[in-house]
Order: structure tokens, then C-alpha cells, then sequence
């Protein structure tokens, strides 16, 4: 005897019910045994800075000692430093609270405005799809990094997916606004007004460029002395962000740095490298816009910008996550849907292995393998896993699946989309 809908609607919650029980049950043991190794390093730095900053002192002379990098100083432009200036008269564990609050919010909101798509195109409920991506999102080494050394990215990431998942699917006048806040805090979100201009979005762009430049400019205004010493000085000579051979540092020039070290890299080398990692990644991201496929979009756009940056710490790559629930999403569409996909891998059987290698070395963290169990191995095994996120980001940037059903399921399908490929079907909820 088939059952009617209510019972099988009240069977089918209960099963994600029982499903986000068990990944909260493995996320908290996970959580607890990993413990807090770093105790909100970063965020003692800002604060340190803040105090330093408040006594009167000029901003960019603030440095500490550290035994791992040498020298730590404040490294970000000051509209950044206006923004953490409240931490100046807050005591430590106030700032801990506030930081615990904000990480947790702007990363459930995260989650909620990426899963809307997925779960309207496979005829999920959202709150389960949500709940799934909060979870296996705090397992990803760069989301807990982050979450433990109190890394201000939670904001700048929340800031670039609100521009992107939510405002750009609605074609919104406001597009750019988040991005250009990103970027006035932390430069190298500035890879995102790139992928809005190539992706035709000039008002975007606009916005965007406009509402860094006047965050900057009000920052200038508001302490010139500070503004010249970072925009002339400690800018273009890197004062204080750290070793670029530490392992830690994921980008290509990070790689090129540890081949050398201790000589310093050749900018040329990086250079060689980096250019066609822009040029691909982003004519690749240009291609998910057009499609209306802006998970992807912004997945290889923050890739490309980690990749080929001077320095990107580990705990600063978050894509990782929209990349993982692209292909998942991906795989799951019936395979006459996925004959749609525009370029990377269309084959759900290759998409599995690979999003599950992600997944897996991501999240128990080869890094950490390479840096604290084998003890800095020498030779190829050195090489491979002392880079290993950034063999990872050039795979995702080649294979990750351009696929505009996504946009199909919101309803939002770009023109380049509409003129070039035929609706695509959307599963109906059961």
C-alpha cells in the first residue's frame, strides 16, 4: 500500500534530519579533536594593531615578532583598518565573541544563498541542502583555518557570494556593491570586479570600482598619514605579511619560492606562470558568466586570483566550497542534462572520484601532513604536497563543469544562455 504525501513528506525529513544529525555528530568530533591549535592568532594581530593604532602611533609601523614568519605587521589598506578599529576597546574575549558571531553567520548565510539554485534544480528542500553545506563547509582545512586563526575572510567572502549568488542572478543595480567593499578591505578580491567587466557587466564593474575607490578615498581622508605610508610603501615593498616560501603560501609564487629559498623569487618566473593561469582561468569564468552559471563563475574567478597573487595564505581559499557543491550538483542531473555542460568534465562517473578527492585530502588537510607529520619531506614528495592546494586549484580551474542548467533552475538564464542552448529540464519535487 503506497503511502500518501504527508507520510511521505514526513519520511523524507526525517531522513535529512537523521542525515544532518550523523554530519553533525562526525563535524563536532571532528572539530573537538583538531581543538583551536591557533587560538585566534590573527585576530590578536588586528587588535594588537588597533591598540597600537589608537595610542597614536602610525598604523603601518605596528610590528610583531614571530617564531615561524620573522616579522608580522598589519598588512591591509586602511579602510580595512577602520573597519577593525572597534577592536581597540574591546578586551580579548569580547573580541572573540564578536569574531565567533560574525564567522557563523556570514558562513550559515553563505551556505543558504549557494544552495538555492542546487536545491531548486533537484527539488530539495533548501533548509536540508543548507544544513549539509554549513557542515561539510567547517571540514574544509581553509574554512577552519580561517575560523582559527580569526581571519577577518568570513566578511569578504559573505560580501563577494551576496554580490554574486543573490544580486546577480536578479540582474540588481546594487551588483558590485559587495565586491567593491571586498576589495577597499583586502585587495585581491579585485579579481572579482575583473570577472564582472569580462562578463560584460559594466554597471557591475561601475559599482563595483566606484564604491572601492570612494571606501579608499574616505579612508585617506580620515588618516592621509597612514593612507601614503601603505598606498607608497608598505604596499609594493610587502612589509609584514610573512615568508612567501612557507608552506602555507599557496600561490604559484609560493611554489616558485620554495624551489629557490632562501634566494628571493624572480618576479619574471612568476609572471611566466601567473599569465596563463589569468588568461584561461578567467576566459574559462568569463564563459560560466555568459551561461549563467555563477557558481562556477566565481569558483575559477577566486581561484585564479589565489593562484596567481604573490601571497595567499592557505586558510584564504574558500572556493573550494561552491566548486565541491558545482560538481555535486553536477553529477547528480540526469545524463541527459549533462550533455548541456558547456566545457569540463561531463561524465558524473569522473565528476564523483574527483570532487571526492577534493573533499577528502582537503579536508584532512595534506598540508598539515606535509607540515607537521612527515616533517618537511625533501625530493617529489616534498613538491607534490607542500603544494598540494595549488594542484588542486589548476585541476578545478580545467575540469570544474560550466553548466547552465543552474541558471535554469532559478529562472535566470543569461542572454548568452538563452540564444545559444535549448531550455533545460528542471526536477519537480517527488
Amino acid at each position: 500500500m503506497s503511502l500518501d504525501a504527508p507520510a511521505r513528506s514526513r519520511q523524507r525529513i526525517a531522513a535529512q534530519v537523521a542525515i544532518l544529525v550523523v554530519l553533525t555528530a562526525i563535524a563536532v568530533l571532528g572539530h573537538l579533536y583538531y581543538g583551536l591549535r591557533n587560538r585566534f592568532f590573527d585576530l590578536g594581530v588586528y587588535r594588537d594593531a588597533m591598540l597600537w593604532w589608537n595610542d597614536g602611533h602610525p598604523l603601518y609601523d605596528y610590528s610583531r615578532p614571530d617564531d615561524t614568519q620573522g616579522t608580522l605587521g598589519f598588512t591591509y589598506p586602511p579602510a580595512g583598518a577602520f573597519l577593525l578599529r572597534p577592536l581597540a576597546y574591546l578586551g580579548p574575549t569580547a573580541a572573540e565573541v564578536v569574531f565567533i558571531v560574525l564567522a557563523v553567520v556570514c558562513l550559515a548565510a553563505m551556505s543558504w544563498w549557494l544552495s538555492g539554485s542546487v536545491a531548486r534544480r533537484h527539488g530539495w528542500d533548501r533548509w536540508f541542502v543548507t544544513g549539509v553545506v554549513v557542515l561539510v563547509t567547517t571540514g574544509l582545512m581553509p574554512v577552519w583555518f580561517a575560523f582559527d586563526f580569526g581571519q577577518i575572510n568570513f566578511l569578504l567572502w559573505a560580501l563577494i557570494v551576496f554580490d554574486l549568488a543573490v544580486l546577480a542572478p536578479r540582474r540588481s543595480k546594487f551588483l558590485g556593491l559587495g565586491i567593491g567593499l571586498a576589495t577597499a578591505i583586502k585587495l585581491v578580491p579585485g579579481i572579482f570586479i575583473v570577472y564582472l567587466l569580462i562578463s560584460g557587466r559594466r554597471r557591475g564593474t561601475i559599482v563595483a570600482a566606484a564604491t572601492a575607490t570612494v571606501a579608499t578615498l574616505i579612508a585617506a581622508a580620515a588618516s592621509p598619514g597612514d593612507s601614503v605610508a601603505y598606498w607608497t610603501k608598505h604596499l609594493l615593498n610587502g612589509d609584514g605579511v610573512g615568508q612567501l616560501f612557507y608552506v602555507m603560501n599557496q600561490s604559484l609564487n609560493g611554489a616558485v619560492a620554495r624551489l629557490v629559498q632562501p634566494e628571493t623569487p624572480s618576479m619574471w618566473v612568476w609572471l611566466v606562470l601567473a599569465l596563463p593561469v589569468l588568461v584561461y582561468g578567467m576566459w574559462r569564468a568569463r564563459r560560466a558568466a555568459l551561461a549563467g552559471d555563477e557558481l562556477v563563475g566565481m569558483a575559477l574567478a577566486g581561484f585564479v586570483g589565489c593562484l596567481i597573487s604573490p601571497l595567499t595564505w592557505s586558510h584564504h581559499i574558500f572556493w573550494f566550497a561552491p566548486a565541491l557543491l558545482a560538481m555535486v550538483d553536477t553529477a547528480a542531473s540526469p545524463s541527459s542534462v549533462l550533455t548541456n555542460v558547456r566545457s569540463g568534465l561531463r561524465d558524473r562517473w569522473a565528476l564523483v572520484p574527483v570532487a571526492a578527492g577534493v573533499l577528502g585530502t582537503v579536508t584532512f588537510d595534506a598540508l598539515g601532513y606535509y607540515e607537521y607529520s612527515m616533517l618537511h619531506p625533501g625530493g617529489w614528495i616534498g613538491f607534490v604536497l607542500g603544494n598540494w592546494m595549488i594542484w588542486l586549484m589548476l585541476l578545478l580551474v580545467v575540469v570544474l563543469p560550466i553548466d547552465p542548467a543552474r541558471a535554469a533552475a532559478d529562472g535566470t538564464a543569461s542572454p548568452d544562455a538563452g540564444r545559444s542552448a535549448r531550455p533545460l529540464p528542471v526536477a519537480s519535487r517527488p
